[in-house]
């Protein structure tokens, strides 16, 4: 079986004229929307979209030394790979590209970008990126557990009105990991208008939603045309609730690096399934299941506040920073306030107690009667 670069290869003579938008090309177009592409794709909507190979050169002409390009410790660093191969295909190297945003801001505590994919068939891709190596952006992603809607995902439901406004075709919207996320939420919040013109919304290893959420009419109407895909040692994609149901491919990682998109199984123009996510996908979703319905919202809320101050408490502002030998945030951590450090002790050893009690449950022989 193969991986994104062999599908570039099988598959990248045929425009989207001669073979229709496939779930591997959103997969695609989510990981390209990794790619800082500030001064080099216009933000406007209503600019004239750049090609991606031009995109693509102008990126290379920046940034000369791929050794020296950073991507953060999350990130995976091949999807440059990835942007050199799709600029070099007759499938991906003439496609547009135009609304690039990227929005960081600590003070409301978002971490949003997006990129519009003009396709040669006249139809749209919107595709949300995920989280990067920001802090903020992961604060983010906690307050989703206690916050019925987060900055990012108005953001996303403005920008996807924004972008149907001038592309008049056929829309799709994608995204990989909280971008994916993102990409259902901005499906069941945009206008009546524009969400009559969505054919198709792929969240690709996305977290859900709160439970309540799943009784909007809205997101009713465009239940059908949502598509998860998770591989099957998914964690961060098996986060929260997922009403609709999902397609588990095939990954050639383990464990938590399945999330990277590039290690997931081709087979001709589709994914390769397997039957179910492993069983220690579904422990740990059952561990954390619990851990979550164990604290109330202002729980949730006490406990990401303590830990972000926490991890911030060196001024450091991306995941990369947290890790450099030069920072000192655990040394500074301590002189915080003991009750903030204290929540944050008690709600991981909770955690880790529920994640025991759940692997000895599983592992515990059955008895009869």
């Amino acid at each position: 079986m193969g991986t994104l670069y062999d599908y570039l290869t099988w598959r990248g003579d045929l425009s989207f004229a001669q073979d229709p938008l496939n779930e591997v090309d959103s997969l695609i177009f989510s990981l390209l929307s990794y790619i800082e592409f500030g001064g080099i794709v216009p933000a406007g909507h209503s600019s004239t979209p750049v090609s991606v190979r031009a995109a693509a050169n102008s990126f290379f002409a920046r940034n000369p030394d791929p050794r020296r390009i950073s991507m953060g410790v999350m990130v995976p660093k091949e999807i440059i790979r990835l942007l050199r191969v799709a600029r070099e295909c007759r499938r991906f190297r003439s496609v547009g590209m135009k609304g690039y945003v990227n929005r960081i801001d600590t003070e409301v505590q978002t971490q949003f970008s997006a990129t519009t994919f003009c396709l040669d068939t006249g139809e749209t891709v919107v595709a949300y990126r995920g989280t990067d190596d920001t802090l903020v952006g992961w604060k983010e992603n906690f307050n989703m557990s206690f916050l019925d809607v987060v900055p990012a995902q108005a953001y996303a439901a403005a920008y996807l009105n924004e972008a149907a406004e001038h592309c008049p075709g056929r829309l799709y919207v994608a995204g990989h990991s909280k971008g994916g996320n993102l990409a259902v939420y901005a499906a069941i919040h945009c206008r009546p208008e524009v969400r009559s013109r969505l054919v198709q919304v792929w969240c690709n290893d996305g977290p859900g939603f709160r439970t309540a959420w799943f009784r909007n009419p809205d997101y009713l109407e465009v239940q059908t045309r949502i598509r998860t895909l998770v591989p099957q040692s998914s964690v961060v994609g098996m986060l929260l609730e997922h009403d609709e149901s999902y397609t588990v491919v095939k990954s050639r990682q383990v464990g938590l690096f399945q999330h990277d998109g590039l290690t997931w199984e081709v087979q001709g123009k589709a994914f390769v399934r397997v039957k179910d996510v492993t069983e220690e996908s579904k422990r740990t979703n059952r561990a954390l299941r619990e851990w979550l319905q164990n604290l109330s919202p202002v729980q949730r809320e006490q406990f990401c506040d303590a830990l972000y101050r926490l991890l911030s408490a060196d001024n450091a502002a991306t995941l990369t920073d947290l890790m450099s030998f030069k920072n000192r945030w655990i040394l500074r951590s301590m002189r915080l306030d003991p009750q903030m450090r204290k929540t944050v002790l008690q709600t991981v050893q909770e955690l880790i107690k529920i994640n025991t009690k759940t692997l000895i449950n599983d592992l515990a022989p059955k008895r009869k009667g």
